[in-house]
């Protein structure tokens, strides 16, 4: 008989929800290495995982500050670990990465009925790698063919009319890849070779609420975010980043003027749960933003 290797993952299950989570390790027959996070994640009436299988979602991507990178997709990877808390809490923790010289936490607690609350935090321990006065991140989640490529968020076109629903909806990967907020005025630099395709270029839309969902089957996926005291969030999504058909919805959290050293987090939700409505995403946010206070 060969040796057992160890899986690197937590299975947890609350609610109605269960998820596998996983450091950047490859697992069974299917998921590849490189892809932390939630690697699969099912509903109670939805038993298809809504993340590709090769791939994840919540996955920490990049770190950035607008030149070229030289290790693309570097915290996928360097090492990292995974570690239960609890029954309902799991975490992902990466050492000091070679070239940027970020460690990062990222925490994963479940809540019922239908939810996946995170809390991200980050210590830059050296600056040499950020000449442009900000650091940022990028998450991907791989979404497993879903009817619409798209996502949607309240906000505006051309900032003409009032905000409403948007359908946002890129003609391919790197089109108009990145939405940000009507209170978003950074121009941060970005050199003409950077290389995130999602991050460079920035669409006609804005949104005016920091929240964003797509729709899978007869569920809802949605990020909802915090407005952050430092540092701004920016939406950003493909059309193909995990083939045709297989669309990214992704995020951004950039910080400019960032203390080396000092430890920084943020907070989201993840909602995975049957579709009601927009109001009924509308007043997810209200609730979860409630209880932020």
């Amino acid at each position: 008989m060969g040796n057992l290797i160890a899986q690197p993952t937590v299975t947890l299950k609350k609610g109605d929800l269960k998820a596998v989570f996983v450091d950047n390790s490859a697992y069974g027959e299917h998921h590849r290495s490189g892809y932390n996070g939630i690697s699969e994640l099912y509903h109670v009436d939805q038993d298809s995982t809504l993340f590709v299988p090769l791939f994840a979602g919540v996955n920490l991507e990049h770190i950035f500050d607008g030149d070229s990178l030289v290790s693309f997709f570097e915290p996928r990877k360097e090492a990292m670990t995974i570690q239960r808390l609890s029954d309902s809490k799991v975490m992902l923790h990466q050492p000091e990465t070679s070239i940027s010289k970020v460690e990062n936490w990222t925490t994963f607690e479940m809540v019922e009925p239908h939810y996946i609350d995170v809390e991200f935090k980050f210590k830059v321990h050296d600056r040499a790698m950020f000449d442009h006065g900000y650091i940022g991140f990028f998450w991907a989640s791989y979404i497993n063919s879903p009817k619409e490529l798209g996502i949607y968020f309240k906000g505006r076109k051309n900032g003409i009319g009032p905000d409403d629903w948007m359908y946002v909806f890129s003609r391919f990967h790197g089109d108009n890849g990145t939405h940000v907020s009507k209170d978003d005025s950074y121009d941060f630099y970005t050199a003409p070779n950077f290389n995130i395709d999602l991050a460079k270029e920035i669409s006609d839309y804005t949104f005016s609420e920091p929240y964003y969902y797509g729709r899978f089957h007869n569920m809802v996926f949605a990020y909802l975010f915090p407005e952050p005291e430092e540092g701004i969030i920016r939406l950003s999504q493909s059309p193909s980043g995990a083939g045709d058909g297989k669309p990214a919805w992704d995020f951004q959290y950039i910080l400019p003027d960032f203390e080396v050293g000092k430890e920084y987090a943020i907070k989201w939700r993840v909602v995975y749960k049957e579709w009601e409505s927009r109001d009924d995403i509308e007043q997810e946010y209200e609730k979860w933003k409630l209880n932020q206070n």
